[in-house]
């Protein structure tokens, strides 16, 4: 087994560039040339994600790893008029102790919380259990409890939140007469 230990300077950290992934972090060893384990002020940017981390184990052939003590950002659609404006906007806000990168568009977020409400405090989110987030399609939630403002709302020992790609609008209804 290879090991390469590659430190960063306190105003460079290490990175690595790989296709259209990204990673950064003050001290990486590298395994065999594709398993790597990233500490401290980890940063871990493609085209449609951002996760900052205290710790990240990573196999870059498989593209799959955990993130320790992670929170981040997920565009969910490639919407046409984000683009034109130069910008895009992420679509959803996670954080969790741990997050389980297990495909392209497949996380697991482990005691954390999910949140499609994007503003510097959100008005909701989900905390607690664990999110499945399967980008472009849906977020299943275990064992979670909706908090609005920070006030815990509803208990959901189970939850499928769907986030689709056609613009439309996922929510609560609020039953009237």
């Amino acid at each position: 087994e290879m090991r390469m230990i590659l430190t960063g300077a306190p105003d460079r950290p290490v990175r690595i560039d790989c296709e259209d992934m990204h990673l950064s972090a003050d001290q990486m060893e590298v395994f065999d040339n594709h398993r790597v384990v990233a500490t401290g002020n980890v940063l871990f940017e493609s085209q449609s994600n951002r996760i900052a981390s205290e710790r990240l184990e990573f196999d870059t052939k498989t593209r799959t790893g955990t993130f320790y003590n992670a929170s981040g950002t997920v565009s969910m659609a490639n919407r046409v008029d984000r683009s034109m404006f130069g910008t895009q906007e992420p679509d959803a806000m996670f954080r969790g102790d741990e997050v389980h990168k297990l495909g392209p568009d497949t996380y697991k977020i482990v005691h954390g919380a999910f949140t499609t409400c994007v503003q510097p405090t959100p008005r909701w989110e989900m905390v607690g259990g664990s999110v499945t987030l399967k980008v472009h399609d849906h977020a299943f939630l275990t064992n979670s409890t909706l908090r609005v403002k920070g006030v815990p709302v509803m208990y959901l020992p189970a939850f499928y939140y769907p986030v689709q790609d056609d613009d439309r609008a996922t929510g609560f209804l609020i039953p009237i007469y």
